[in-house]
């Protein structure tokens, strides 16, 4: 019986501690963060630690409140960088495009309910087995327009020529490997998010067909120019004061050039973004606060711990008020982006960087963690072993324990 008694007892505590561990686990509580203290320059130097184990040809990063730097760290193993240097964003791209529709939406000069087909003229989605009249620009802005094309661009050589935004749309020359690069209509509209780049070709084409000027010209009048983003492009003219484009290897890669600019184009610096996570969440000459409550809600779970709304990302809010929002950005060989800010303090945090294909978003995620306590995957997968630990030597004492109580009462 005392056998019986004492493996219950052992197997009643072990399911105990278990459960104890998964809250853990679940609530963050038992997760360790990037750095443990509150102050930011230690934050800072966790990263520096960090970066330089890992294999990074540049990186430009800032912690941002209000508009102002509050604590910066710049590397490269070729040109100095700092916070004038133009980085290629990749898809964060995506995020000021959407400012760039929403400046029509406050305009009056079109809806976010409306057909996608009701401002287009120069194309049209290809014929599909749906309803393609269900494709509003809310849908494009959302990724749930149903959309198959599954780019990812991976831009154009130097020396290449570049496709119009209509052959682009019909099939794009540089879609990635694992991309149709058909912007078509292969699921059935506002039902499922489907992460596609070839929706925000469109709202780039959408914008020169409303406003009648280029892509390049509309974004630079009516979001650059006020917000004071000087240094901002989504076409490059010239390479100086641009950042080097690491490999993998840590050689150096060429520039690409792009047909989908509002996807995947834009050419920005740490300054200027400061003055963007500025403007977001808080009065400015571009978008009302009330327009950008529209763009900033949960629109469809992409997982457990990301949401998308009309342009950004939504990585999670707390009951402490904090509302992350941002977008990262990957592009060929090894070019990520990160940039995220919590619009209830209007604190944010900057990472640009090649050489590396998830650093900056693995960075990204670590400041949110560390500023607020929310989870996401990057942190449960950083935190594996720890866990682990905790499960294994918490149910080995228990057993260690049992079996010492169990031989003193013999």
């Amino acid at each position: 019986m005392r056998y019986l008694k004492y493996g219950a007892i052992t197997i009643i505590m072990i399911v105990l501690w278990t459960g104890f561990v998964t809250l853990g686990r679940t609530y963050g509580f038992l997760l360790q963060s990037i750095e443990s203290s509150e102050n930011s320059r230690a934050f800072i130097e966790a990263v520096e630690k960090k970066v330089k184990k890992e294999n990074v040809g540049n990186i430009a990063i800032a912690l941002v409140k209000k508009g102002r730097i509050e604590e910066e760290f710049y590397y490269s193993k070729g040109d100095p960088v700092d916070k004038k240097t133009l980085f290629q964003m990749a898809s964060v791209s995506k995020w000021i495009t959407a400012w760039g529709i929403f400046k029509l939406v406050e305009q009056n000069n079109l809806s976010i309910d409306e057909p996608v087909s009701s401002y287009l003229k120069r194309w049209k989605l290809p014929e599909s087995d749906f309803d393609n009249e269900k494709v509003t620009i809310k849908n494009l802005l959302s990724h749930t327009a149903g959309l198959t094309d599954g780019l990812g661009y991976d831009g154009f050589e130097p020396n290449q020529s570049i496709q119009s935004i209509e052959q682009s749309l019909k099939k794009a020359a540089d879609a990635e490997p694992y991309a149709s690069g058909v912007t078509e209509v292969g699921i059935k509209p506002n039902t499922q998010f489907r992460y596609s780049g070839g929706g925000y070709t469109i709202l780039q084409l959408i914008i020169e067909e409303v406003s009648g000027v280029s892509f390049q010209k509309y974004m630079t009048k009516h979001i650059f120019e006020p917000l004071k983003m000087q240094n901002s492009t989504f076409e490059l003219t010239s390479e100086s004061n641009l950042a080097q484009s690491f490999k993998l290897d840590g050689t150096l890669d060429k520039n690409y050039r792009y047909t989908a600019l509002a996807a995947a184009s834009l050419y920005t610096c740490v300054e200027d973004l400061t003055l963007f996570l500025e403007a977001s969440g808080s009065s400015n000459p571009v978008l009302s606060i009330t327009t950008q409550d529209v763009m900033n809600q949960e629109i469809i779970p992409m997982n457990d711990h990301l949401t998308h709304g009309l342009g950004p990302f939504i990585y999670g809010n707390n009951q402490q008020g904090d509302y992350i929002i941002g977008h990262d950005g990957n592009n060929r060989s090894a070019i990520n982006t990160s940039v995220r800010v919590n619009n209830h303090t209007n604190e944010g945090i900057i990472i640009l960087e090649s050489g590396n294909p998830n650093l900056a978003t693995r960075l990204g995620d670590d400041w949110v963690f560390w500023k607020t306590g929310i989870l996401n995957f990057t942190i449960l997968n950083s935190n594996r072993k720890n866990i682990w630990s905790w499960l294994i030597i918490g149910n080995v004492l228990i057993v260690a324990i049992s079996i010492f109580l169990f031989s003193k009462r013999k």
